[in-house]
């Protein structure tokens, strides 16, 4: 029995020792942490650990203090390396790695300190290309025409390159001057449809289309095309209308369709918008940045209470008869048995006295040392502490149409501790700004019907510091003395004696709250060499195709002569409907045009006058129920005399006036061009025309003129 016993005491003895070595290692271990010395909390912390593996809260311990030392080595790499010492920075990463082997960012940023690029897989960004595709020989060719017939060139282009050209029905030939040595097939084809305002479209791998550059045109044999990107940091929803913004031509607006579920955008659009789109969506969905933040909040408070001095337990004195002649009723006597002469009929009552020596000192200390992480733009929130039930008594009548005599008491539960709301922002000079709102609420002891009485402290403020920097908010200091005397009147204000006849009470409240904040900054928004660089947008009708791009201002120069001929016409009046000379015609251009529902269309004014105008209106009338009018864009025809020419608009249901008048009392228009765009939207299904009526107009001397009128028809399918 008695070896047992021993064995016994032994093993008691053994475990105890472990315990208490491994609680010893773990005190000395948050002391030092406290002391933010990590190395040895670090050191400390892996003791307590090994004397005690299956304890919880060293491991936890453990980790929270290599992840902080992998943070504090980390910021004095950076310090180091910014001051140029290359080798104790580069022994400061290799501990910040040690302490956490699993953070890929900190591995990046070392590579990166040793010059060290890795190379990224990331695939090159997949450009459009459209589906059909001329199968031609890559030989340039070495031609130049003289005033030679505009059809007679592309033709004789196609020949040499063995495709078929077709011509639109609106295609208008002219006499060109143009060199295209040293293009190929498809640069010489885009610089031709740039000095004729044309543009071409591959039908086939041997045929091409070449059509006069209207906005009908556009719409008509515009190709598009249809993707779905996939957004992974930024919410689909966020950048729909500054999509519809940038993508908006002068021509239409995309088809944007926004998948709340997978976070997708799906774009339809020309090739050259869904390329522009997908730049944009790439510089735009970026990881935010992420922080972290360590707090130091204490509060110190201290009470003192001092009570010394006689404390009457009722200061009251009585006297009362209680001879002959009191009867059991209090108050009422017999005045025949009344004996008013000896002293025991007679009673009193004095106050009773206790000497009070107390004295009492409190001190309390709340030190709290969150550590939050969190992204940046973003509220951060933690609550720590308890709720504490705060009752309430209302009254209610018992029976309906009664006294609300009834009590009911009820509860509210108050939220009490330290409650942390902060919300970061990064800047890209390495600095934080953060908006802070601090509330610690504690029990200050009880008041009335010991209801909970409650202490607030509460810091609202905004600051911005660099990455890890520290910052100390301190001063919320309430100082507060109570002191209240009680005693006999008169004696208890004789000087020294009267301290015998009454009782001081003080109360001394003191309270302090400091707080320090340290800002670390985790990750910023990746931010690339191509992100830094603007995005081209291609001027819409310059260029067919991308080789065009190539020796631009050599077409340009080429041509110089014929654009600015042909710039002095908004809208050319196509050939198939060109007046006889002399007649005086104002026309709608397409005259037939057949639109699906929904879709934005443009339809050309277009004027042509032998004689000169020196004002004029007209009226437009539609079906609403079919199309809708959104806008009237002022034409070029009306700039011939400046650009302050008064110019009317008036757009109503189902109809439109139109205006415009001389600023020159003597001069008026004359000559051909676009005197508006109508902007037109297909409402619903069905079959309307647009037609002009009330034209007048009066030349600069009052004579009146006469006009023709041509106009046009709209099938909404």
């Amino acid at each position: 029995m008695r070896k047992k016993s021993w064995l016994i005491i032994i093993i008691a003895l053994f475990f105890w020792g472990c315990v208490s070595f491994g609680q010893q290692y773990y005190k000395l271990g948050n002391k030092a942490e406290m002391s933010k010395e990590w190395d040895e909390a670090i050191r400390y912390y892996e003791k307590a650990v090994q004397e005690n593996p299956q304890e919880y809260a060293y491991k936890l311990a453990l980790t929270r203090a290599r992840f902080s030392a992998s943070l504090f080595h980390l910021q004095e790499a950076r310090r180091l390396a910014a001051q140029g010492d290359k080798d104790e920075s580069l022994k400061a990463y290799e501990k910040a790695l040690a302490y956490d082997p699993r953070n890929r960012a900190v591995a990046e940023e070392m590579r990166r300190f040793l010059q060290r690029p890795v190379s990224t897989e990331e695939p090159e960004p997949l450009k459009l290309e459209y589906p059909v595709k001329l199968k031609v020989s890559r030989e340039k060719v070495e031609i130049k025409f003289a005033e030679a017939s505009l059809r007679s060139i592309f033709q004789a282009l196609a020949k040499h390159a063995r495709v078929n050209i077709i011509f639109d029905e609106l295609f208008k030939d002219m006499p060109i001057t143009i060199d295209l040595s040293g293009k190929e097939f498809e640069e010489a084809v885009s610089y031709l449809c740039l000095a004729s305002r044309n543009f071409y479209r591959v039908i086939d791998e041997r045929t091409v289309i070449i059509v006069p550059d209207q906005p009908v045109k556009r719409l008509q044999y515009e190709q598009n095309a249809i993707k779905v990107f996939y957004l992974s940091n930024l919410n689909a929803q966020d950048i729909f209308a500054a999509l519809q913004q940038m993508l908006r031509t002068q021509y239409r607006a995309p088809n944007i369709f926004v998948d709340k579920n997978l976070n997708t955008v799906t774009i339809r659009d020309t090739p050259a918008n869904i390329e522009l789109a997908a730049q944009l969506i790439r510089k735009w969905d970026k990881p935010k940045g992420e922080v972290i933040i360590d707090l130091e909040i204490m509060e110190i408070s201290r009470q003192k209470l001092r009570e010394v001095g006689l404390d009457l337990d009722q200061a009251l004195f009585g006297l009362r008869y209680a001879g002959p002649g009191a009867s059991e009723d209090e108050g009422w006597y017999n005045l025949g048995e009344i004996d008013l002469g000896t002293g025991t009929s007679f009673q009193i009552s004095l106050p009773s006295a206790l000497i009070r020596f107390l004295e009492s000192d409190v001190d309390t200390k709340i030190l709290a040392q969150p550590r939050l992480r969190g992204v940046a733009d973003e509220e951060i929130t933690t609550m720590v502490g308890q709720r504490v039930p705060i009752p309430q008594t209302t009254f209610t009548p018992i029976a309906a149409g009664g006294v609300s005599q009834q009590p009911v008491t009820s509860f509210t539960f108050e939220e009490v501790g330290l409650d942390i709301k902060m919300k970061p922002k990064i800047h890209l000079e390495k600095e934080v700004t953060l908006e802070i709102e601090l509330k610690i609420r504690s029990l200050a002891g009880t008041g009335y019907a010991d209801i909970p009485i409650i202490s607030t402290r509460e810091i609202k403020n905004t600051i911005r510091l660099k990455d890890g920097e520290t910052n100390l908010l301190a001063g919320l200091l309430r100082d507060e003395e109570r002191k209240t005397m009680r005693g006999v009147i008169g004696l208890k204000s004789i000087p020294i004696l009267g301290n015998l006849f009454a009782a001081t009470d003080q109360t001394i409240e003191q309270s302090d709250v400091v707080l320090t904040i340290t800002p670390y900054i985790i990750r910023t928004v990746p931010r690339t060499a191509e992100d830094d660089k603007p995005v081209w947008i291609q001027l819409e009708g310059v260029s067919s195709t991308a080789r065009a791009e190539r020796g631009l201002e050599e077409a340009m120069a080429l041509t110089a002569e014929e654009m600015m001929r042909r710039a002095e016409e908004e809208e050319e009046i196509p050939e198939a409907r060109r007046e006889p000379v002399g007649e005086n015609v104002i026309s709608l251009d397409p005259a037939n045009l057949e639109i699906p529902q929904g879709r934005e269309f443009r339809v050309s004014l277009n004027i042509r006058s032998q004689q000169e105008i020196g004002s004029l209106s007209l009226n437009l009338g539609f079906n609403p129920q079919i199309v809708k009018l959104k806008d009237v864009i002022e034409g070029g025809f009306v700039r011939q005399l400046g650009d302050k020419v008064p110019f009317l608009k008036n757009i109503a249901e189902g109809n439109c006036t139109l205006g415009f008048s001389s600023p020159q009392p003597s001069r008026g228009f004359r000559g051909g061009g676009n005197l508006a765009i109508l902007v037109f939207e297909a409402a619903s299904q069905g079959e309307t025309r647009i037609s002009l009526a009330g034209i007048t107009a009066n030349a600069p001397t009052g004579t009146s003129l006469n006009f023709t009128s041509r106009e046009s028809s709209v099938i909404v399918r």
